[in-house]
């Protein structure tokens, strides 16, 4: 498994910023029903065209996991909902395969993705370098470098590390900061961009 260097600029997660996460994150639940997931959120955004939806009756996204080798293509939206079935063949995708644990992952990280690879024109799939990473994993990619957070997003199924044969880094990176979306790290030594839907930052 290639673990990234990523969220040198995330937050500390002291007890106020924990509150404030748990707030967030329970008002941002979303309930499953056997086969969609209901209540589809829009992205956040500082405006009202950053924070609209994906156009179109559908939402699809490619993905290709280099460390397992293995591909998701297809729908993961249609008919105003998510759709269970593809989320959780992307949630064992972006698993944590050292520790062998799947995590339940963000959906508003799947429309970032889509809108990203929309808007940079791209025909090739997401290449993952790295998804969901389990604490001890974690723990370990800590030891590695300075660079990864303590409370990392990956660790909450709301983080993952991205190439894109077709585009250049810098290019996916510019265009996922546009959108004031959650994080976006940009690391052209270790080829890929870091995206997740905590805090909007960069670096």
């Amino acid at each position: 498994m290639l673990l990234g260097d990523d969220e040198r600029a995330a937050p500390a997660m002291g007890r106020r910023g924990f509150l404030g996460f748990a707030a967030a994150a329970l008002s941002a639940a979303v309930p499953v029903v056997t086969g969609a997931v209901t209540a589809a959120p829009v992205l956040l955004g500082s405006s009202a065209a950053e924070a609209a939806p994906l156009a179109g009756p559908i939402r699809r996204i490619a993905l290709h996991n280099i460390n397992t080798n293995e591909r998701f293509d297809g729908v993961y939206w249609a008919d105003g909902n998510y759709k269970a079935d593809a989320l959780r063949k992307l949630d064992v995708l972006l698993r944590d395969h050292r520790a062998k644990q799947v995590c339940r992952y963000d959906p508003r990280l799947f429309d970032l993705l889509a809108r990203v690879h929309q808007s940079v024109g791209s025909d090739d799939p997401f290449e993952v370098i790295c998804g969901f990473r389990s604490r001890r994993t974690n723990a370990m990619a800590r030891r590695r470098s300075r660079g990864v957070a303590k409370e990392s997003y990956h660790t909450r199924g709301m983080a993952i590390d991205i190439r894109l044969p077709d585009a250049q880094l810098r290019g996916i990176a510019e265009t996922a900061k546009a959108m004031h979306v959650g994080g976006v790290g940009y690391y052209p030594r270790s080829g890929f961009v870091h995206l997740d839907v905590g805090p909007v930052r960069s670096w």
